[in-house]
């Protein structure tokens, strides 16, 4: 406590777990993420998602990069997905961007990996080129099955 009767905090609070930027390209509206996307930061962005599908049009995407997301919540994944419904509604284009664990692990571990197709770069999600999930990449064997014999 400091000598004028207010309390001191030891402790650094961020004032924002979670950061927004909506950028216009002529194929549609890019929002970018960084932070945390929990139940504490639901609503923010989804006030964030709702200008930004405002600002699209079919055959507009609307693409989510979520590239510097350093946790992804239930909440955040059930805003994911009723935004993808907004967006087949309207008929617009609803892709997401990511490839490091802390989204790819919540969206699989859910079965949502066929729902939420990812994408690896914000230009691989224009040209609709989805992230290889483990398993679906081609395997190369280091030698060849012999002919059958008779």
């Amino acid at each position: 406590m400091d000598t004028a009767g207010g309390a001191v905090s030891e402790l650094a609070i961020p004032t924002s777990l979670l950061e927004v930027t909506t950028d216009c390209h002529g194929t549609g509206v890019v929002v970018t993420v960084s932070g945390e996307v929990d139940l504490s930061t639901r609503d923010a962005l989804a006030e964030n998602l709702d200008k930004a599908m405002e600002l699209v049009s079919p055959p507009q995407q609307l693409i989510v990069d979520l590239e510097q997301v350093t946790f992804l919540g239930s909440a955040g994944l059930a805003l994911l997905l009723d935004t993808q419904d907004v967006a087949v509604r309207r008929g617009v284009t609803f892709r997401i961007v990511a490839t490091q664990r802390v989204v790819t692990r919540p969206v699989e571990a859910v079965g949502l990996a066929d729902a939420l197709p990812l994408h690896a770069t914000v230009e691989s999600a224009l040209a609709d080129v989805p992230v290889p999930r483990q398993g679906d990449e081609p395997v190369g064997l280091p030698f060849q099955a012999s002919p059958a014999v008779h």
